[in-house]
């Protein structure tokens, strides 16, 4: 009730919108946009199942939603051209292989869980379904506009909750949105943290290196200046309070390679000289700021060697799983399914049952777990295609503002999914493929 509320309110807020600017005469079709970014966080849905508490699949749960993206479509469809029905296999390689995959997942014999990959099935096409009836009608200014119009709104409140909590320390602002991200808010009274919208520190942190890559590129290439550069340093600054150790190193990371290629976008990146003058100023800051920084007690102190050996832990679970299945792993979103049947594989290694029942914090493993090499190479030639594509795109001054900010996003799910599995749930991931989508969609014309 109380997310049906607030929906309707979010509606309402930007009906007013609308309204406003019609009267003004001026374009509101970027509000689609808009709308479907600033939602995101929310996760708003109608569950249509409830569960069993046997029932695991993998980052997105088993549970059939009526989704914000599906209640779009039918929203969209009356403003949707004729011509969203026209399918180029060249354009939609991405999308193709993906289908591919999950066809593949069906006729697995090791996925032990159908509902997790047929749940994810519909999670990825409706998202893509929206996004070809929106890219029918919205234009390349039309998307980035209405991309930065809702980054910027949440880059606003998400900074206001991060100074309720933990800076004054109201943390009834951290369950409004989410039961249990008061939980993880305050880490167990062990390490507090901002949450915003979302229930984990991690995500926030992670939407917000997102979210800084994109406010760099629109303030590298010239768009609303003032603002990005505004909204960068609220992302920035909200990042800083959620106290995600990965996230920061993320920010650093993904930001010095996004200012580097706007740079260097004319040049040959990989020349010897061009990766000293990266690497080298990137590794002295990291070192900087792990070992000698005011902030070294947290990677160096804190529960860091507690999180290595977890990880580790996942580590092992994921190279079991590939020993099992190596060439076709065990099924989209259906990796915990397996580990559930076959608890052998986590009882060898530990007997904590957080590891039975929680996503292998390792988005790279994770692939490689359920569609094993033959999916894990298609992943590592898709994140580094399509970023040498976006480079090329910069070099000849086209689609610049989402082409560097499709490089951000991908450098980001590098680093930070090398500890932590927040990159593929339903929190992150619609962001992730509306900016994947729109980046490819306009850098073929």
């Amino acid at each position: 009730m109380a997310k049906g509320i607030l929906l309707f309110l979010v509606i309402s807020i930007y009906l007013v919108r609308a309204i406003a600017l019609k009267t003004k005469k001026r374009d509101t079709k970027f509000l689609w946009a808009s709308f479907f970014i600033f939602c995101i966080p929310f996760e708003f849905g109608k569950a249509l199942n409830t569960p069993k508490l046997t029932d695991l699949s993998g980052t997105v749960q088993p549970i059939y939603i009526i989704s914000i993206a599906i209640l779009m479509i039918f929203a969209v469809l009356p403003y949707a051209k004729r011509r969203f029905f026209n399918y180029s296999f060249k354009l939609n390689n991405w999308i193709n292989i993906f289908i591919l995959m999950l066809i593949l997942s069906f006729l697995n014999p090791f996925n032990t869980f159908y509902t997790g990959t047929w749940v994810l099935a519909i999670f990825f096409l409706s998202n893509i379904l929206l996004f070809k009836l929106l890219g029918s009608f919205l234009d390349e200014s039309d998307v980035v506009n209405g991309l930065f119009d809702g980054l910027m709104w949440l880059a606003y409140a998400q900074f206001f909750l991060a100074l309720c909590f933990p800076i004054l320390g109201i943390s009834a602002v951290t369950k409004l949105f989410h039961e249990a991200a008061e939980i993880w808010a305050t880490r167990l009274d062990t390490r507090s943290g901002a949450v915003g919208f979302f229930n984990h520190p991690g995500r926030l942190a992670l939407f917000m290196v997102i979210s800084s890559a994109f406010f760099l590129s629109t303030y590298l290439y010239n768009f609303r200046r003032k603002a990005s550069l505004i909204c960068l340093v609220l992302c920035l600054l909200t990042l800083f309070l959620t106290y995600s150790r990965t996230s920061y190193l993320a920010a650093i990371i993904t930001l010095s390679v996004c200012f580097y290629i706007d740079k260097n976008a004319q040049k040959n990146i990989f020349s010897v000289g061009n990766i000293l003058k990266f690497v080298v100023p990137t590794m002295l800051i990291l070192v900087y700021l792990v070992a000698y920084s005011p902030l070294s007690s947290m990677f160096l102190q804190s529960d860091s060697s507690d999180q290595y050996d977890n990880r580790m832990v996942h580590f092992l679970m994921a190279f079991n799983i590939f020993e099992a299945s190596p060439y076709i792993g065990v099924g989209l979103n259906a990796h915990l399914s397996y580990l559930s049947q076959h608890l052998g594989i986590v009882n060898q290694i530990t007997m904590d049952d957080f590891f039975a029942v929680n996503p292998i914090h390792n988005i790279h493993l994770i692939i490689l777990s359920e569609i094993g090499v033959l999916g894990f190479l298609l992943w590592i030639g898709f994140l580094f295609g399509n970023i040498l594509k976006a480079k090329k795109e910069i070099k000849e001054g086209q689609n610049e503002v989402l082409s560097l900010s499709l490089i951000g996003l991908f450098v980001a799910y590098i680093i930070y999914g090398l500890t932590g599995w927040a990159p593929f749930s339903t929190a992150i991931l619609p962001l992730f493929l509306f900016i994947t989508f729109f980046s490819i969609k306009y850098r073929v014309r």
